[in-house]
């Protein structure tokens, strides 16, 4: 039997699952944009398009191919633009569900918030050695 777990690191990646909304998210922790393209297109076989500005973070949402559902890719590195972008992913992630940001759901924006924050931060300490 497979052991459940709700982050684990794929090689330069960390691939978080919420059990709660069945959602699946990439942390990248990439420096640059560019940094973020090269990780995409050699681990994933994703082309990602070059951006004009350099932000220090982002956030994408991609649909797969077999079933449609919605994968949430979030890089950055700087704790600020970490935190940034995970509200967007958030926000993306419940808005399109149909649970918009008011004061009768602002606990599911907290929760997810605070869980994917945690998975990211926390994995980030046990981050393996990948070249």
């Amino acid at each position: 039997m497979e052991k459940l777990y709700n982050a684990k690191w794929i090689g330069k990646i960390l691939h978080i699952y919420d059990f709660v909304y069945r959602q699946n998210y990439y942390y990248f922790p990439a420096k640059t944009h560019k940094e973020y393209r090269e990780i995409c297109k050699k681990q994933l076989k994703n082309i990602i398009e070059p951006k004009e500005q350099d932000t220090g973070g982002g956030f994408t949402v991609f649909k797969t191919e077999k079933d449609k559902t919605s994968v949430y890719y979030i890089w950055g590195t700087l704790r600020r633009n970490i935190i940034h972008e995970c509200m967007h992913a958030v926000s993306y992630g419940l808005r399109s569900r149909g649970i918009p940001l008011n004061d009768d759901t602002e606990e599911n924006y907290a929760y997810l918030m605070g869980f994917l924050t945690d998975m990211i931060f926390n994995n980030l300490k046990n981050r393996p050695k990948v070249r």
